[in-house]
């Protein structure tokens, strides 16, 4: 479902319904510009590279953007960086490969933050079967500390973007950087190039990019596996929690739970009914729950995100109930999961077929091995488990559009396929490479689809970014 910059506002928040014209802005935007004439406006900042989303895309694509030598800055809408590790509580670790700034991560989370007090000796950072969470608070505190030890990157938290700044010509965007909110006023950041790493593609949407959202049909783009009609839904949202241990006397009531997932700290496998007589032996104390799942129609709307997280709510009263009841502390994840929003049409649209073939383009930028896991979607299992892969430089860069690369999940990609690179050591990889574009973009000042996409090659690879899998089928 490939959508335009005409029905923007129908994905930001007005509905689904034909026939809404958007303007350039959205309509908070609008509000907020009609009133800045008497509103204070902080000064103009100037960077090389701006990164927009403080997630497991965008805090790679900063660092390496900074260690490339560029002026960076880093922005967050929320209070703290981290994304959907800290405010969704995903710590759970899913895909490959783990390497780069986030091999470094989930290093350090071993080495100081293991939840056994101790680092994991025969932990390894490679996709070897072994599942590994840890407390998203831990998420947090070693993104600042990676973040801070970058000279060249500033980081802004609780500052919300409200739209791209940009110059329209007949056939081509041109963004600039962005406008945001900083303590209630306006600010404009300039970038020789802007990496939207939002989650949502908000960035890119409102500067009237196109975009994609919801189920195609396999039609749509010659895909193999799929649905015969494309009905426009995305992937439900999971509302995380993590329970710990508060009463010395307390047993873990699984047996009694409704229809949540969920694993022990330090163990790598699911919690299961009948291991309840070993997980009580264990006594782990802390457990991390894929709580509950509900469908949310617009994922880019928040009254209709938090309408979800209602019914989710509605839905785990027993299971907290049951929790505390048996002494155990429940702490919801700040924000419900949303797996799925908009993506952004590129120059090239991965399909899952690409990723069953194990397709390794020309022009890759990452490797990738993950599932097919489309949540909601029954794929067969012959080609559901798939081959590592490569994401294509075509993917990050919006088509009709330059000065603006995408990162992490929202890249461009068919409903599938994105199922598959959705996971953080993905999106962690395909933000290194866009960051590492923008740098050298704005070094030689290049548009970026002018990067030397060799000499791009040449500098992931030195940091053993293809390390995974190299020499496969071109494209």
């Amino acid at each position: 479902m490939a959508i335009k910059r005409r029905d923007f506002l129908k994905i930001a928040g007005l509905g689904i319904a034909a026939g809404v014209v958007a303007p350039r802005l959205s309509q908070a935007a609008n509000v907020i510009r009609e009133a800045s004439a008497e509103t204070p406006m902080y000064p103009p900042l100037e960077f090389d590279v701006a990164v927009v989303g403080a997630g497991p895309g965008g805090i790679p694509a900063a660092i390496a953007a900074a260690r490339e030598g560029a002026k960076v800055v880093l922005i967050e809408e929320d209070m703290a960086p981290g994304g959907a590790p800290v405010d969704m509580f995903v710590p759970f670790v899913c895909g490959a490969p783990r390497l780069g700034v986030f091999s470094e991560m989930i290093n350090r989370l071993n080495e100081k933050h293991d939840l056994s007090g101790k680092p994991d000796p025969n932990f390894n950072n490679s996709y070897n079967g072994k599942n590994n969470w840890w407390h998203p608070t831990s998420f947090q505190q070693v993104a600042l500390e990676l973040i801070a030890a970058e000279p060249n990157l500033t980081l802004m938290c609780g500052c919300p973007v409200i739209e791209a700044i940009v110059e329209r010509s007949r056939r081509k965007i041109e963004v600039k950087g962005v406008r945001m909110l900083r303590n209630g006023c306006l600010q404009e950041v300039r970038a020789k190039v802007t990496i939207d790493a939002t989650g949502t593609g908000l960035v890119a949407a409102s500067a009237g990019c196109e975009f994609m959202y919801g189920n195609e049909s396999m039609e749509d783009f010659g895909e193999s596996v799929g649905m015969a009609v494309g009905d426009g839904k995305v992937q439900p949202c999971t509302w995380m929690f993590l329970a710990q241990k508060i009463r010395p006397d307390a047993k873990f009531p699984l047996d009694q739970l409704k229809g949540s997932s969920g694993m022990e700290a330090g163990e790598p496998d699911w919690l299961r009914k009948e291991n309840l007589e070993e997980i009580h032996k264990r006594d782990k104390g802390a457990y991390l729950f894929w709580g509950t799942t509900v469908p949310v129609k617009n994922t880019c709307d928040p009254v209709e995100v938090a309408a979800g997280q209602l019914k989710g709510l509605q839905k785990l009263e027993h299971n907290i109930r049951v929790i505390n009841e048996a002494g155990f502390s429940v702490t919801l994840a700040p924000k419900i999961g949303i797996r799925e929003a908009r993506r952004i049409t590129g120059d090239y649209v991965l399909t899952a077929d690409d990723i069953i073939q194990g397709i390794m383009p020309e022009d890759k930028v990452a490797d990738a091995h993950y599932s097919l896991d489309a949540w909601g979607m029954k794929i067969p299992e012959e080609k559901k488990h798939t081959p590592p892969y490569g994401i294509p430089y075509r993917c990050l860069t919006p088509k009709n559009t330059e000065g603006l690369l995408t990162a992490g999940r929202i890249i461009s990609g068919t409903k599938i396929a994105h199922s598959s690179y959705r996971v953080q050591p993905i999106c962690a990889l395909i933000g290194e490479a866009a960051g590492t574009a923008a740098a050298l973009c704005a070094a030689q000042n290049l548009r970026t689809r002018d990067v030397d996409i060799h000499e791009l090659q040449a500098r992931l690879d030195a940091r053993g970014l293809f390390d995974y899998t190299k020499n496969r089928k071109k494209k």
